[in-house]
């Protein structure tokens, strides 16, 4: 069994470089046939003992969501429910995020390549090509492959993906391009680091979560086994091996500390779960944000656009462009659900790619929502 292998899915190229190996080898593949490539690096490789995989911009949907500050598997758990929503697919996704600027990949894409890959070789990590740079302390302007025609930009800052996007045009000089031996070393740490950094959809995540504990569980086992097997052996020097045995317990006990972690761990996401839970009844209600949100997205025209949703505690305020600001307040005040429609701003009139649009700035109150004292109208 040869040394793990590191890979890179750009858009016509495989990279492959073995863990703490200096010089890469490319590979042309298909990405909806990943069968051949696998084919051929098992015939420059072998059988490698685990593989971190790379997948580059050519594959991705970019987005930078405006979320609440919640940790970051939430705010993935999060992008994955309402994956439609925040990137250009209409098909479950696999998604990642570090916190500021998210991917998004088809599920069922990603899914093929990795049954083709993991009946080769163990797959430890999925990550993106920005995820693998950051965890590998790269900083400052980045040139990356983004598929036919297309360059790609990541700009990293303080271990933050701060943007990234693509474009058609060669990349400018001030960027460096990134390479496999300057991305590997940041797979290989997301193997061992957080699941939510890595590109999984949910069926896979809970799968990798569960291959964790059982590893690890695995490896306190054969420890345990290990030390019944010495005390068996206990002779003439059954002393000196008693206090071997005790030297031993205490190994166990270091090297089960990140088993019980990973079930402490557990047992934190399902109460995040039963959380969500909640939440997500709470949603029900009709004047919830979610329920709010669906309620305007079924008044507005589809012209309009809604930058900001915003409840001080007594009052809705909606900010956002229409091409008809002005006839949006007879059109929300003719709501049953929505009273003291009123505009909170003038709108100011500006001209988008050649289209005459309107700002608009409004304040309402729900039917469920508690009602607004004289003092603080």
């Amino acid at each position: 069994m040869s040394r793990p292998l590191c890979l890179l899915l750009d858009g016509a190229f495989v990279s492959a470089l073995p863990r703490d190996g200096a010089t890469a080898t490319r590979v042309a593949w298909r990405p909806e046939a990943p069968g051949p490539m696998v084919e051929a690096l098992r015939a420059e490789f072998g059988a490698p003992a685990s593989l971190v995989i790379i997948v580059g911009l050519a594959f991705l949907e970019i987005a930078e969501p405006q979320l609440p500050p919640v940790p970051n598997d939430v705010r993935v758990r999060m992008l994955q429910r309402d994956s439609d929503r925040y990137f250009a697919l209409r098909e479950s996704a696999a998604v990642a995020s570090d916190g500021s600027v998210a991917f998004a990949m088809s599920s069922a894409l990603l899914a093929s390549w990795l049954e083709a890959l993991s009946a080769w070789s163990p797959v430890r990590a999925v990550v993106t090509v920005a995820t693998a740079a950051v965890l590998n302390g790269l900083d400052g302007e980045w040139a990356v492959d983004a598929g036919a025609g297309s360059t790609g930009q990541l700009t990293i800052r303080e271990g933050r993906v701060q943007r990234a996007r693509r474009r058609r045009a060669s990349r400018e000089a001030a960027e460096r391009t990134l390479t496999i031996a300057e991305l590997s070393g940041g797979a290989w740490r997301a193997s061992t680091g957080a699941l939510d950094l890595q590109l999984l959809d949910a069926d896979m995540r809970e799968r990798r979560h569960r291959q964790r504990a059982r590893r690890w569980w695995q490896s306190a086992a054969m420890a345990a086994g290990a030390l019944l097997l010495l005390g068996w052996s206990v002779d003439r020097w059954r002393e000196r091996q008693l206090h071997a045995l005790q030297q031993e317990a205490q190994t166990l006990e270091r090297t089960t500390a990140s088993a019980r972690a990973a079930q402490e761990r557990l047992q934190r996401a399902q109460g995040e779960q039963a959380a969500i839970a909640v939440a997500d009844r709470r949603a029900a209600l009709g004047d919830a944000p979610p329920a709010v949100l669906a309620r305007l997205g079924a008044l507005l025209p589809r012209d309009a656009f809604m930058q900001r949703l915003e409840w001080n505690g007594t009052e809705w305020r909606i900010d956002g462009s229409a091409t008809d600001a002005a006839a949006l307040v007879p059109l929300l005040d003719a709501d049953a659900q929505l009273v003291g429609v009123r505009a909170a701003a003038p709108s100011t009139r500006y001209l988008e790619n050649g289209r005459s649009r309107s700002s608009f700035s409004i304040v309402f109150h729900t039917t469920g929502s508690p009602a607004p004292t004289r003092g603080g109208q």
